[in-house]
């Protein structure tokens, strides 16, 4: 799989030619929804949370005597049936909303997702950004002369804290290390652009490298001990 590069003034420079299943995989939706799902389930906090019988304010007394008032008998203000009273089945603020999904398919559905946009044109290659300080005009100018449009995933080969600076206020666009590189980030991007080597870093970090198979040890023949071999 070819892709291009650009320099810093917008002209391509080369084609990058990248043989790994990182940019050749089928895409399939339920791989990928199920993984996004995961994600935005892994995003939730639970804030919400109710109180029960115990924690609500009242007191303990029984309100009136069992029987004899001709009213349903209660034991307590605090009982959930009563306005005020405590509630059985709400949140209760510690709730887990992950979901669990296997590493590997964690993986493809990112192989997935990055074939999907370079069958698009979506990913593109940027040479290196040098910056002595964060200069969010500097680098807004260079990608006015790129060709991308619309909503940016900025892959950066390192944690760069100049650069993400640079890039923090620019507008639908957000940079990521490849470390970080995620299935729904990718999706949710129109392009994606990688910044010097971070794409051959990625292939390097998310490539899947085939293991060679052990070869059987073969066994020793120890030899015959047999009187007949002894004669």
């Amino acid at each position: 799989m070819k892709v291009s590069v650009y320099d810093k003034q917008g002209k391509k420079v080369k084609d990058l030619d990248i043989k790994s299943a990182v940019l050749d995989t089928e895409p399939k939706p339920l791989v990928l929804r199920e993984v996004v799902l995961s994600f935005l389930a892994g995003q939730r906090n639970a804030h919400a949370k109710t109180k029960k019988r115990g924690e609500v304010s009242g007191g303990g007394k029984k309100p009136w005597r069992q029987k004899g008032t001709g009213r349903a008998r209660t034991g307590s203000i605090r009982n959930p049936i009563w306005i005020g009273g405590g509630n059985i089945f709400g949140p209760t603020g510690i709730e887990n909303f992950n979901k669990k999904v296997n590493v590997k398919v964690k993986k493809q559905s990112l192989f997935m997702a990055l074939s999907s946009k370079k069958s698009v044109n979506g990913i593109i290659v940027l040479d290196k950004i040098d910056l002595k300080a964060p200069k969010t005009k500097e680098v807004a100018n260079i990608f006015k002369k790129l060709p991308v449009e619309g909503k940016k995933l900025v892959v950066l080969p390192e944690n760069s804290e100049i650069l993400s600076k640079s890039l923090k206020n620019l507008e639908d666009t957000k940079a990521i290390s490849f470390k970080s590189l995620n299935t729904y980030e990718v999706l949710r991007a129109r392009q994606v652009v990688f910044i010097g080597d971070a794409l051959e870093k990625t292939v390097e970090y998310f490539g899947s490298k085939e293991k060679k198979k052990a070869e059987p040890k073969q066994k020793e023949t120890k030899p015959s001990t047999s009187p007949k071999a002894k004669e």
